[in-house]
């Protein structure tokens, strides 16, 4: 077994060098289920917004990466990978290790398929665990090809061991990424231990923002109605405590009308 990073090597030709094509597409259609295509989309949708602040990871897929310079047929096209210390997070057309400093994914994952499983399991790995990638893990949405779903490797001593549960529920722990992921049916989830809850995809989050978007406005028309309430029940305290003044003024007058009246009697017994 080749030291991790030996496949990194420039091959030497010694004719006269001319530039060498790297395809960033081999022309072939790209065709999926739609659980294996909504997998990757969410996977690549969690990781992009837990990275989006560190400016030394790049997040990418289904791109073509070149592992060794002067040689086309060595390129993987992982379907998720993390490079942890990249040098930017422009987009790329295709990775090319050397032009890297040699900086490859510290995560990468395929999504398992009847077609590509075997490969992925064997040849695949392989590759990997020579490049030098720390952790290499598979996914099943359909679950038809990997018991739970989910298993992956990581490198100890230059070989790939493999990763075990570490929590109930499925929970598998990425020592590069330092993050939880289980299968969910076709659902890659990461986990940020830290902040102790579970990401989100993009239709998710927009899910979460709508809806906190909704309580707030509820929230807002129960103030508004609690407010004209409140004022309606102030309109008519204060009408009540008019009615009541009025009352009083008018039940004073009346006593003044009276003290009045029997005055001018008064007055009159005493004039007979």
């Amino acid at each position: 077994m080749a030291a991790p990073g030996a496949l990194l090597d420039a091959r030497t030709d010694p004719a006269a060098e001319q530039p060498v094509e790297y395809p960033y597409s081999d022309g072939k259609v790209l065709m999926e289920t739609d659980p294996h295509a909504r997998s990757i989309i969410d996977m690549r949708d969690q990781l992009d917004t837990h990275f989006k602040a560190r400016q030394d990871a790049y997040v990418a897929g289904s791109m073509a990466l070149y592992y060794r310079q002067g040689d086309p047929a060595a390129v993987v096209a992982p379907d998720v990978f993390v490079v942890l210390g990249a040098a930017h997070k422009q987009a790329r057309k295709s990775y090319l290790l050397w032009e890297e400093g040699g900086v490859v994914p510290s995560f990468v994952v395929e999504v398992a398929s009847m077609s590509t499983s075997r490969r992925d399991a064997t040849s695949k790995r392989a590759t990997y665990e020579r490049m030098g990638v720390h952790e290499y893990w598979r996914f099943d949405p359909l679950g038809e090809l990997i018991a739970g779903r989910l298993e992956g490797w990581r490198l100890a001593g230059g070989r790939y061991e493999r990763v075990r549960a570490v929590r109930a529920g499925g929970w598998h722990r990425s020592e590069a990424l330092g993050l939880e992921l289980r299968a969910e049916r076709w659902l890659l989830r990461f986990h940020d231990p830290r902040l102790g809850r579970d990401m989100l995809t993009h239709a998710e989050a927009v899910q979460e923002r709508d809806e906190a978007v909704r309580e707030r406005d509820a929230a807002v028309r129960q103030r508004d109605e609690t407010m004209s309430e409140r004022d309606e029940v102030a309109r008519e305290h204060d009408g009540a405590v008019r009615e009541r003044d009025k009352a009083v003024r008018e039940r004073d007058e009346a006593n003044q009308r009276i003290r009045e009246l029997e005055a001018r009697l008064r007055l009159s017994d005493k004039s007979a």
